[in-house]
């Protein structure tokens, strides 16, 4: 459920070109959720987002550790405690709040050479959330390749995790994924432990998971530090799908 930094990674890109170009406006662009609709579409119609591959690990790790840590099974899901603040649209200076379910489900596997899985994830967010807010229903891709677990070229899991350990989020780009111990962690689903808090700062924004092994994320928490679009939430219910 990892918001998708490399999206603000493109918007930096984006924004860029708005200068050079004064004929050219971009529009603002999820960070971790992108949709081009304003409306919920259905669970059939959504697609998975193709995203580059990203490159190889020279260090590969059997699925097996990996799926131990992080349960990418068909049929496992987490459900959600959602709120995501954003700006009011007739008052900039006044932010309103959306409160909902957001439910997540691996729904699909599939092997390619070099040993890299993909497994395609199900996000649906209940109730629909209005334009302004950019997070949306959607489906995407988590590639498991050499040690770790990527959404887009964004690296959201190295194994094995480590205490205080760190690694590179983004290829081509130098920000770092921060892994700290964490002791246990209280959420409507249940008391966890053997949990790690996962901190990425970047230019335009901030975000803050916790990772729990055994069940994957469990709490989520993201600001951007433009436009006012914050993000929290935590683990309300989770089914483990059979292998």
């Amino acid at each position: 459920m990892r918001i998708i930094i490399s999206s603000v990674v493109l918007i930096i890109v984006l924004s860029a070109c708005t200068v050079t170009s004064q004929n050219v406006q971009t529009p603002p662009q999820s960070t971790i959720i992108p949709s081009s609709t304003n409306t919920k579409a259905p669970t059939a119609a959504i697609q998975a987002s193709k995203t580059p591959l990203p490159l190889p690990s020279t260090t590969p790790v059997p699925l097996s550790l990996i799926l131990a840590d992080f349960p990418l099974i068909v049929g496992t899901t987490w459900e959600y405690s959602a709120e995501i603040s954003y700006q009011d649209p007739n008052d900039y200076m006044k932010l309103l709040t959306w409160k909902g379910i957001i439910t997540e489900k691996v729904i699909d596997k599939r092997a390619i050479e070099g040993g890299i899985v993909i497994f395609t994830i199900q996000e649906d967010l209940e109730p629909t959330p209005p334009e302004q807010v950019w997070r949306r229903s959607r489906s995407f891709e988590y590639t498991v390749s050499g040690d770790g677990v990527f959404e887009g070229n964004m690296k959201i899991y190295q194994y094995p995790i480590e205490d205080n350990m760190k690694w590179k989020a983004f290829s081509g780009f130098d920000y770092e994924m921060l892994a700290q111990p964490i002791e246990n962690v209280k959420t409507p689903y249940g008391e966890l432990d053997n949990c790690y808090v996962f901190i990425t700062a970047t230019n335009p924004d901030t975000s803050i998971d916790t990772f729990c092994k055994g069940i994957g994320f469990v709490e989520h928490s993201y600001r951007h530090h433009g436009t006012p679009q914050d993000e929290k939430f935590v683990l309300s219910s989770f089914i483990l799908g059979q292998p």
